[in-house]
């Protein structure tokens, strides 16, 4: 045994390359396995402290909230706190619940308001993977300061295009006829909050007709002066108003699809349709311009539009309602002609921001007609029982729509006309009209029929 440790002692060899190789691995290993766990632990140690943090925050806010002196003017409000380095996000959300136990926007589901729901959510900067962000909840049902027993309130909403709440309008309230009992307001409502409510306190019971007013904004319907609601106001108790109502959008409308005939021309009174998701709002005109600049309401789906005045058909085959089926493309079906297949192209929504402008193109078919210069052209929609609309595939126009063009330019042009089966007649000059002859009308250049007697077939079907 003395003779190998002399050995190991005088022994110069050292450890070897893979000896060395292997030791630092293990080190490293181990190393690695502690850095982890210190990582680990100053990560969870700065969320919880975060947390605290954050605890603290949204505690604080719910301390606010059940001290707000006018429950009314309590909405939703977020804002961004730095503290220990850490940004925090504090959300307030509010919800009015009625005595139904209904939630709505500015609590306009009626009945009784009951109390007011605030939610209140933390999060921050560098949160760990799966950490929820800090919530608390509380309700405010102070009744003395909702509903006095002897007044009502009033509570109108206001919603834009996206959906969101508008704010900055004004609301008026004023006596309806008969008044039964309402009283004229001394203070004006304040204008809309950032959720697009106000609301008006204290009111007499009886009628009161409520409306809404700013520069530049217009109705869901079009209309920048928006019709008055009747709301019937009761003691204790909160009557509800609401409406649709945005900065409009500025639509540029082109028709006729490119390339456009210089000499065309298109009816002077032409409806134009444009259809969303909420319904088919109808556009009128006076002029014969192959642009027009059109105000619409903003919804975020945005609009098709279709030349002519477009009402689907009814849902019931039975149903006598009129409908106006043919200025929409898609409401032809597909046609196969000599082994060649014709489909309408399918058109895309067009979309515009609140106060915002977007270009839009209206399709429509032309005819070419001769020996009418000077003259007055009139075009009246065929019912889907008159040829050549039987067999054509036309879905059909009940309304008998009539467009006019007061004078025919040139001797030869072009007439833009909406989708569908067309009775075209000219003045006569002696005070009647008369049908266009067969001879008056060069060529269609779009269409499945052949003209005669006068009636055409504008169809929105193209060979692919």
């Amino acid at each position: 045994m003395h003779k190998v440790l002399q050995r190991l002692r005088s022994s110069d060899a050292g450890m070897s390359l893979l000896e060395v190789l292997v030791a630092m691995m293990i080190f490293a290993i181990v190393s690695l396995g502690v850095l982890q766990s210190l990582t680990t632990v100053l990560t969870v140690t700065r969320d919880n402290r975060a947390r605290i943090v954050a605890a603290n925050l949204a505690s604080q806010e719910i301390d606010l909230a059940r001290d707000a002196g006018d429950v009314f003017t309590l909405g939703d409000d977020s804002y961004v706190k730095t503290l220990n380095g850490d940004d925090f996000t504090v959300t307030r959300s509010t919800q009015w619940v009625d005595s139904e136990n209904t939630g709505a926007s500015c609590g306009t589901g009626g009945g009784t308001l009951q109390y007011k729901q605030i939610n209140i959510e933390v999060s921050w900067t560098n949160m760990r993977t799966g950490t929820e962000p800090v919530r608390f909840d509380t309700l405010l049902a102070p009744n003395d300061r909702i509903n006095d027993p002897g007044l009502g309130t009033i509570l109108v909403s206001v919603t834009g295009g996206s959906g969101a709440g508008a704010a900055g309008v004004s609301v008026t309230a004023t006596r309806a006829s008969p008044a039964n009992g309402a009283q004229n307001l001394t203070v004006a409502p304040p204008a809309t909050d950032a959720q697009g409510c106000t609301y008006i306190l204290k009111v007499a019971p009886g009628n009161y007709d409520v409306s809404v007013s700013r520069s530049g904004y217009i109705s869901d319907d079009g209309q920048s002066t928006v019709p008055s609601q009747l709301t019937q106001v009761q003691a204790g108790t909160a009557s509800s108003v609401s409406f649709n109502y945005d900065d409009s959008a500025d639509f540029d409308v082109n028709y006729v699809s490119n390339p456009v005939p210089s000499d065309v021309q298109i009816p002077r009174d032409m409806t134009t349709s444009f259809s969303s998701s909420y319904g088919v709002h109808l556009s009128d005109s006076t002029n014969s311009s192959l642009t027009r600049d059109i105000d619409l309401f903003p919804w975020r789906s945005g609009y098709v539009g279709y030349a002519g005045t477009y009402i689907p058909k009814p849902e019931s085959a039975t149903s006598t309602e009129p409908y106006c089926a043919s200025r929409n493309p898609q409401d032809w079906d597909d046609i196969a002609v000599d082994g060649v297949t014709y489909s309408s192209p399918v058109p895309e929504a067009v979309a515009a921001e609140p106060g915002g402008n977007a270009e839009m193109t209206v399709p429509m078919g032309l005819v070419a007609v001769s020996g009418l210069a000077g003259r007055a052209l009139r075009a009246t929609a065929v019912a889907p029982t008159v040829a050549p609309a039987t067999v054509n595939g036309d879905p059909g126009c009940t309304t008998g729509e009539q467009l006019v063009i007061s004078s025919i330019r040139s001797d030869t042009t072009h007439i833009a006309l909406p989708y569908g089966t067309w009775e075209l007649e000219r003045w006569n000059g002696l005070g009647g009209w008369v049908p266009l002859s067969s001879g008056s009308l060069v060529s269609l250049l779009l269409g499945t029929s052949t003209p005669s007697s006068g009636i055409v077939t504008v169809d929105p079907r193209v060979a692919p």
